[in-house]
């Protein structure tokens, strides 16, 4: 008889209830989109009969692993959506096979019609680019690029003419734009400059295509084992998701954090963290303290390496102050990046200053990215019950950059997972897609080995400061869930949550996967293969390898 109950079997099943172990158990029972047992097979099949009264589809897994689903705790997922169709700079090596690569996308594309795209890394290159670079091989589009970090922006003259910017425009406050020594802008804008863009940067594709990218892009994400995100976007991005929510067609649980220019309005109607329904919830809001490490605006105690530059400010410590402890009496989560660590500082500064009222709303406040602390500041991290969004795909990928820039004494403190953990944070792991992939197996990988999943073979970098396997696991589950509230609804598997899972080929919490040190192999991660993906008991990947 078909019910809607169904119980898992025959392969390593960890709830993750239990901090510091796995918690295996043998087998796991759903039922209309929860988990309603766990245990022996024979006990959960017990406990469901009494409920159900009838008999459950069993799933053998066949030796596959199955575990909580993987959350990503901060992504820019409608700009990644679109993404997929601009052109893609990323990891291209020479400033001129870049300029090749975006001539040949604009020769696709109707004339005059914007090039957008980027994740260039000028760190790569021979020198910086400018706006004369791409008039030469782009001559009959507005072309705008955004850096790999997303905190710089290169545009052609054609592109700067149409956005109103010339050799008069001002630097906003926290912003640059970048000039060359006649005062002509280069075609390079930083941090708060970007704000001169408008819509320049997403573009103006009707509401039928962003949602067709987005649908793409949440297919994507549960291929990857992903069930939800922590999107860090605006206005936009919340209309597009509402509409796919009404539609019955959001599959993934979105917890958004709005930009921190919205308090006043979101304030004024007394919208607080966690409204929303089940998939689609406001978190909080957004705020910028700094730029980052690749632009080389980062806010810094300490000039970057061999320069006077100590990274740009794009909020003065006094206005995150009054950001704080608005929010935190409105009843709102406040996220913050923040990079260099004077940004940290100013960052735990506020969040202590306002901890009382921080503790009465009962609010997760964040920092995301976290790079780089000065070490005094470490107790203050886990004293202050702040959760650490941190993103493990970025330190290998910036290893190289941030030994540069910061030098060996400051990056032996870099992206210090472990030391973060062992303060007490709360670690909530992502990817900064699209500014890394974010597929949460390659985070996993880097978490444990200090090392790239595209170059395993490197040695690691500060391996010290690696996590172990279910310490890695639980930030993109236990951790993600707890930082924007939902630790009661998800993050592991006990009866009455949500039966949001991921069955993946290997068991990658097993002995060998990297003993949080950095020195193990790391294969079974890599080895591993997302077999099935389900949100609320439904499966969103791979139903037909589970179907019965």
């Amino acid at each position: 008889m078909k019910t809607d109950s169904t119980i898992f079997f025959g392969g390593p099943i960890y709830t993750l209830a239990e901090s510091g172990r796995p918690a295996r158990v043998e087998a796991l029972a759903v039922r209309d989109g929860r988990i309603a047992a766990v245990g022996t097979r024979s006990q959960v099949q017990a406990d469901l009969a009494a409920l159900d009264g009838c008999s459950p589809r069993l799933i053998d897994l066949e030796g596959a692993t199955l575990l909580p689903g993987f959350v990503d705790s901060h992504t820019h997922f409608l700009e990644w959506a679109l993404f997929l169709d601009w052109v893609d700079l990323e990891g291209v090596p020479t400033l001129e096979q870049a300029l090749e690569k975006v001539a040949r996308f604009a020769a696709g594309l109707p004339k005059g019609e914007w090039v957008r795209g980027g994740r260039w890394n000028k760190n790569l290159w021979e020198r910086a680019p400018n706006r004369r670079d791409l008039d030469r091989v782009v001559p009959d589009h507005p072309v705008v690029l955004g850096s790999k970090d997303m905190h710089s922006y290169w545009l052609n003259t054609a592109a700067l003419r149409l956005v109103g910017i010339n050799r008069d425009t001002p630097d906003p406050p926290g912003g640059e734009i970048e000039r060359d020594d006649s005062g002509e802008p280069t075609g390079i804008l930083r941090e708060n400059a970007a704000a001169l863009l408008g819509g320049a940067i997403l573009g103006e594709a009707g509401p039928s295509g962003r949602l067709a990218a987005l649908r793409k892009a949440i297919d994507r994400a549960h291929a990857m084992g992903l069930v939800g995100v922590s999107d860090m976007e605006g206005r936009e991005a919340f209309k597009l998701f509402q509409s796919l929510d009404r539609a019955g067609e959001l599959s993934l649980r979105v917890w958004l954090y709005l930009p921190e220019a919205l308090l006043p309005q979101l304030a004024e109607v007394g919208l607080e963290s966690g409204f929303g329904g089940a998939n689609l919830k406001v978190a909080g809001v957004k705020a910028f303290l700094d730029g980052s490490l690749g632009s080389q605006t980062a806010d810094m105690l300490e000039p970057f390496e061999g320069t006077q530059k100590r990274g740009i400010a794009t909020m003065t410590p006094e206005a995150f102050d009054a950001l704080v402890e608005r929010a935190s009496r409105e009843g709102l989560a406040v996220a913050v990046h923040a990079i260099g660590d004077h940004a940290v500082r100013v960052a735990l500064d506020g969040f202590e200053k306002h901890r009382e009222l921080r503790q009465a709303a009962g609010l997760r406040h964040r920092i995301e990215h976290l790079q780089l602390f000065d070490p005094a500041d470490l107790p203050r991290i886990g004293r202050l019950g702040v959760v650490a969004s941190m993103q493990p795909i970025h330190a290998p990928s910036d290893r190289d950059i941030a030994d540069r820039y910061w030098g060996p004494r400051r990056s032996a403190s870099a992206y210090a997972w472990r030391s973060v953990a062992e303060a007490g944070a709360v670690l909530a792991f992502g990817s900064d897609v699209p500014v890394e992939d974010c597929n949460p197996l390659g985070g996993l990988f880097a978490a444990v080995t200090r090392r790239h999943p595209e170059d395993p073979a490197r040695e690691p970098w500060h391996p010290e400061q690696a996590v172990s396997p279910v310490q890695a696991v639980r930030a993109y589950t236990v951790g993600a869930a707890w930082a924007v509230g939902a630790e009661r609804e998800r993050g592991t598997l006990e009866p009455g949550k949500a039966a949001d899972f991921v069955i993946l080929s290997e068991d990658i919490l097993k002995a060998g996967a990297g003993g949080g040190d950095g020195n193990g192999d790391g294969e079974v991660i890599l080895k591993a293969k997302v077999l099935g993906t389900a949100v609320a008991g439904r499966f969103v990947y791979g139903e037909a390898r589970w179907s019965a």
